[in-house]
């Protein structure tokens, strides 16, 4: 780990949130998205200003994740509740409105919403289910599932099911690899990703945080680097991990002053920035506790992330 690496809070104590997550780093804009899921609210971090919005009759709906739809420059894709939406924000103003609902999914879980989601490299929208967690039976029902957004069939395809919270996402796609976070089985899976379909096959354990560490921290969001590293957020665990995947070896850990660390991304105009999320949800909201970090001196870039590719 660079000896120059600096963490900064960005955001003021008033614009702290109870649970900050799914950064989404928009190279054509130069802006970092990203929601308070309990808010509910989205944000546009751009030139030292940040922009909230609510979602118009939907006041009350926790969102999951936001990412920009490509060829637009005002549509996002969200994840609102149990559905998979579409709305219109202009990036600046209080309110967004919903353009159209794309999927609905889960209906069979009364509890269950969609919670974190991303675009592969292709553009296609993956996301993941979580059931309660306040249910106490939930690392032995495991109703969360893994879904991608099918443009031609206009429906959501199960990947795979028996997921407790849905979390982090990355894609390697020189390797063909796609990397999955589930935060009650407290683990990162491997899949081998077929980047002509994005299918998913012969899934593994990569990390198994249960034997690697005995802190009780959830694995969170995730991001990857340029040589491939990822970065799994600590829920309760006051740090981002760094990972090797080709050699399953933890590299390094960068620690953080607040401890619900949520999700990362790599933004800035060269890539080199780290944005991280945090919350202060189920616990003191203390210090920055909910707060947007930045982190610098890396020495390392992440690949530019991919809008939707709706149209």
């Amino acid at each position: 780990m660079s000896q120059n690496l600096k963490i900064e809070e960005i955001t003021n104590e008033a614009q702290r949130c109870e649970l900050l997550e799914a950064p989404h780093w928009d190279v054509q804009s130069q802006s970092l998205y990203f929601v308070d899921i309990f808010g509910p609210a989205i944000f546009r971090y751009k030139g030292g200003e940040i922009y909230k919005a609510t979602i118009k009759d939907n006041e009350d709906t926790p969102i999951g994740f936001i990412t920009p739809v490509a060829n637009t420059t005002n549509e996002f894709v969200i994840g609102l509740g149990k559905e998979l939406t579409v709305i219109k924000w202009d990036g600046k103003s209080g309110q967004a409105t919903v353009v159209k609902i794309l999927s609905k999914v889960d209906s069979n879980f009364a509890d269950n919403r969609i919670n974190d989601g991303k675009c592969d490299p292709h553009g296609r929208v993956y996301f993941g289910t979580m059931g309660s967690p306040e249910d106490k039976n939930l690392s032995k029902s495991l109703p969360g599932s893994l879904y991608r957004y099918d443009v031609e069939s206009k429906s959501s395809i199960n990947l795979r099911g028996r997921i407790g919270i849905g979390n982090g996402l990355a894609w390697n796609e020189k390797l063909g690899k796609f990397y999955y976070v589930d935060s009650v089985t407290r683990d990162v899976k491997v899949f081998d990703y077929d980047s002509s379909t994005g299918n998913l096959s012969n899934e593994e354990v990569l990390i198994d945080f249960t034997k690697t560490h005995t802190e009780t921290f959830a694995p969170d969001g995730m991001t990857i680097d340029e040589n491939g590293f990822i970065y799994v957020a600590t829920w309760d665990g006051s740090k981002l991990i760094v990972i090797d995947p080709t050699t399953k070896t933890i590299k390094s850990e960068i620690i953080f002053p607040t401890a619900k660390i949520t999700s990362a991304a790599f933004g800035g105009p060269n890539l080199d920035i780290l944005y991280v999320t945090t919350a202060y949800r189920n616990g003191p909201k203390l210090g920055s506790a909910g707060g947007l970090f930045k982190v610098t001196g890396l020495n390392v870039k992440g690949p530019e992330m991919t809008k939707f590719k709706l149209y």
